[in-house]
Formats: C-alpha cells, sequence, structure tokens
C-alpha cells in the first residue's frame, strides 16, 4: 500500500526526524538499504514510498511509523496528555497516610488515587496481639516484605511472610494484617482499585 498523495507533507518530517538524529542521507542510506537519492525524493514529496519502505525508514530513525502518519497536531496533543498522566513522586514529597488506631505509618507512592493503582510503602511496629476487626474490600492486592517480618491472616489460613517474600490475593478476601516480629517491618503494598 503506498502513502497517498495528501500525505506527502508529513513525509517531509523525515527530513527533520533525520538531521535532528545528525544522520545523513549516506547513512540512512546505508541503514535501510534505500538510495539517498530515492530518500532525497521522499524526503521532499516526490516519491510514493509504500508502507514497508516507510517502516524501513523510521526503524533506521528509531521513531514510530506513527509519527510520519499523524498530524503534528495530533502528536503534540498525545504528548502533553502524556505529560499529564506521568506522575512522579520524590522521596521528601510524598503524601503521608494515617490509619486511625494502626501501628502503621504509609507513604502514597502514586501521585494520587485518581488512577487504577495504589501503592503504599509502609512501616509497621510490632503487634503481638491479632487485630481484632476483619477487612475486605472489591478488587486486588500485592504484598512485597521488604524488610522484617509480616502476617496476612484470612479465615482459614495464615501466611508468614519474610524479607522478599510476596503474596497477592483478591481483596473481597476477608484479611487481617500484622507485624509478629520484635522490630518494625516495611511493606510495599499494591492495590487495585485504591481503597484509601
Amino acid at each position: 500500500m503506498d502513502v497517498e498523495t495528501s500525505e506527502f507533507d508529513k513525509l517531509k518530517r523525515i527530513k527533520g526526524l533525520r538531521q535532528k538524529r545528525s544522520i545523513s542521507l549516506r547513512q540512512l542510506a546505508q541503514k535501510t538499504g534505500l538510495s539517498a537519492y530515492y530518500i532525497s525524493q521522499v524526503e521532499r514529496g516526490k516519491a510514493n514510498p509504500s508502507m514497508a519502505t516507510l517502516k524501513r525508514i523510521t526503524d533506521a530513525l528509531a521513531i514510530p511509523l506513527r509519527v510520519l502518519l499523524t498530524d503534528i497536531e495530533d502528536e503534540e496533543k498525545e504528548a502533553a496528555e502524556r505529560s499529564k498522566k506521568i506522575k512522579v513522586v520524590k522521596a521528601d514529597r510524598r503524601k503521608a497516610l494515617i490509619y486511625p488506631g494502626s501501628k502503621r505509618r504509609a507513604a502514597l507512592l502514586t501521585g494520587d488515587l485518581q488512577g487504577k493503582l495504589e501503592v503504599l510503602l509502609t512501616v509497621e511496629e510490632s503487634e503481638p496481639e491479632m487485630p481484632a476487626e476483619w477487612y475486605s474490600h472489591e478488587g486486588e492486592e500485592f504484598v512485597f516484605v521488604l524488610e522484617g517480618e509480616y502476617e496476612i491472616i484470612f479465615k482459614d489460613a495464615t501466611y508468614s511472610l519474610e524479607e522478599g517474600d510476596s503474596i497477592s490475593y483478591p481483596s473481597r478476601f476477608e484479611h487481617k494484617t500484622r507485624n509478629p516480629g520484635e522490630g518494625p517491618c516495611k511493606i510495599l503494598w499494591v492495590i487495585t482499585p485504591p481503597s484509601f
């Protein structure tokens, strides 16, 4: 399938992308197996390349083929949308979450609770007594023990975890958690959907 004439203006981006990467016509020709003359014709909108040819060129430039086939405005909108959805949380800017009546200190590692994941880093003090309340909600939980010991208690089973161990389970199963060790433990939680 060839590129339609109305799309030729988009092909002119190849030259800018090539120059931005400091790749000469000759170098691009060597990488693609196409002639430098033909690539020059494509860059000027004078040739009608097949999709396979465009794929060879974009692979050599290390860019997705869609960059040539979408409007620049669409690409810029997509980049702006991406930047809104990417959330970096610096270690000193984590939000603290408070669990009333608990020996658990938690830091929210995801930027907020608006996405599909809730990722927490908790430090929990020793808790020799079994917690009284059972807890359940919709979704799934994943627990990874970074330091210390931890227990996940279900109605019919108790799972004892040590440093490096992990467990995942449907959150609708009633469960309790505690640190049975003598010192604090550090836990990484991944919960979906956010339940806090």
